[in-house]
């Protein structure tokens, strides 16, 4: 993903994207980002596009839940803190739904401790960031869970 950021010839503020295709030229990898700040949900569609991922949002476990049984996303990322539940209670509740229980999901979290990581590993989760996480390295392994659980349903 590469940004431009400039002045057209009148003056306006003008911001580009380069962005990256869908892998091997075909459907895109959905994601779904689950955050109660609508500010991160909505860098994290820009982002999540501009990687070639058709990106969706949830603002709670609740609603998270709900959206992953319909549209049955390639990857969930989650944040811990959430005021209708934390993280936690939506990875048990995919965890345990024959519908969601083999989508991996990813913890996206400013909640910097060794007990949260640690939690994280026991919990069986794909993947565990802390905030902030560099777009492109989160994409990379967005992809890489998707590229393996793609081959793993072919399989």
């Amino acid at each position: 993903m590469k940004f431009t950021f400039g002045y057209n010839r009148l003056g306006y503020c003008e911001l580009s994207l380069t962005m990256h295709t869908a892998p091997n030229g075909g459907r895109p990898y959905s994601v779904l980002v689950v955050d109660d700040h609508e500010d991160t949900r909505q860098m994290s569609l820009i982002v999540l596009r501009s990687q070639g991922f058709e990106p969706a949002v949830a603002d709670s476990g609740d609603a998270a839940f709900d959206r992953a049984c319909e549209l049955g996303p390639d990857v969930i990322v989650t944040d811990l803190a959430m005021p209708d539940g934390d993280g936690w209670d939506l990875i048990q509740k995919l965890a345990t739904d024959p519908r969601t229980k083999d989508i991996p999901v990813v913890m996206l979290t400013a909640c910097a401790t060794e007990a949260v990581r640690s939690r994280a590993k026991h919990e069986g989760l794909a993947a565990f960031f802390f905030k902030p996480c560099a777009p492109d390295v989160l994409a990379a392994e967005l992809r890489r869970l998707c590229d393996r659980r793609s081959r793993t349903i072919v399989a």
